[in-house]
């Protein structure tokens, strides 16, 4: 039987990113889709963030500001206040295009058996400069099994149902990855997709969550989980399967002298191009997966302009309340 939505809640923690956050308030009030409240967590700012968010008035949004304890904290806290059966998530320092949320009540209603739904992703830098397009996999089976090492679930393009996410709750612990670690956790519980078409641009910038240290991280649930596996494998497939995550856990989040034993037991060509990267100056390290190659390689020949301009149009919404 079709699903109906009818309304959804907007929820957007913020802290300090008053150099941002109008841009992103605006590509929301700016949804083709209307019927939404829209829930702003201040999660303690000290800069001009309340002062921003306050200069937009418009009936949908519920903003609350509270004592500084996180991300995760924020998140909770506005999903025990939001209304509406689902949730549409969005970060203060990126950006939707106009048909976000319709396209994806549309898509909701047309495919209930879904409780977890983003979209593929246009990254960008300041002042307007296309990166990469991101294309993350599509299916449930295939974003079940990306989930043992990244995140294919853009935060600010996921659309989820409250009661699932309620269950779980983000982990408080965590104050970067606190959507990886939910998704992973609650994986075996929950159905999800990816819509084919770019609902998003996320901004890369090195003062964000992504780039600083949090007090855990995502080696701390994605390796004793790869580990146990490798332990239980049954066959040499199961086995090299577990080995190569583990390289690439500890690549990506751990311990780059610790991938190179992994990598060894599990040739491959990508596996010994990782490998022979381990080997650089930690500095030059950070900075090569910092710029995310695969991602830059895979749109070496894509022709990025019209996202171009659609970002810069929506970055000239900015001017003006």
């Amino acid at each position: 039987m079709p699903e109906s939505v009818k309304n959804i809640s907007v929820l957007m923690p913020a802290y300090n990113c008053g150099k941002y956050i109008a841009v992103s308030i605006r590509s929301i009030l700016n949804q083709t889709f209307k019927e939404f409240e829209f829930i702003i967590i201040d999660d303690g700012s000290t800069d001009n963030t309340s002062e921003i968010i306050n200069s937009f008035k418009d009936h949908r949004i519920i903003y609350k500001k509270t004592e500084n304890k996180g991300t995760s904290a924020a998140l909770n806290y506005g999903l025990s206040i939001a209304s509406a059966e689902w949730i549409a998530r969005i970060d203060a320092d990126d950006i939707n295009v106009p048909e976000r949320l319709a396209k994806q009540v549309k898509f909701i209603e047309s495919n209930p058996e879904y409780d977890i739904i983003s979209s593929w992703s246009v990254y960008f830098a300041d002042p307007a400069k296309v990166l990469f397009l991101l294309k993350e996999p599509l299916e449930h089976a295939d974003i079940y099994e990306y989930l043992n090492l990244h995140n294919p679930i853009n935060q600010s393009s996921v659309i989820y149902r409250k009661e699932k996410i309620l269950a779980a709750k983000y982990n408080e612990q965590y104050s970067a990855n606190e959507d990886f670690e939910l998704y992973h956790r609650i994986r075996d519980d929950v159905r999800f997709c990816n819509i084919p078409e770019f609902l998003v641009y996320t901004r890369v910038r090195k003062s964000s969550r992504t780039y600083s240290a949090g007090s855990r991280s995502a080696y701390d649930f994605l390796y004793p989980f790869a580990f146990k596996n490798l332990l239980d494998s049954k066959s040499k497939s199961d086995y090299f399967y577990w080995t190569s995550a583990l390289a690439w856990v500890n690549f990506f989040f751990g311990n780059k002298k610790e991938a190179r034993g992994f990598f060894k037991n599990s040739f491959s060509l990508k596996n010994l191009a990782a490998y022979l990267s381990t080997f650089l100056p930690q500095k030059s390290f950070d900075k090569l997966i910092n710029l995310r190659p695969r991602y830059r390689l895979r749109n070496i020949f894509t022709n990025t302009n019209a996202y171009r301009q659609e970002l810069i149009k929506l970055l000239g919404q900015n001017a003006g309340n």
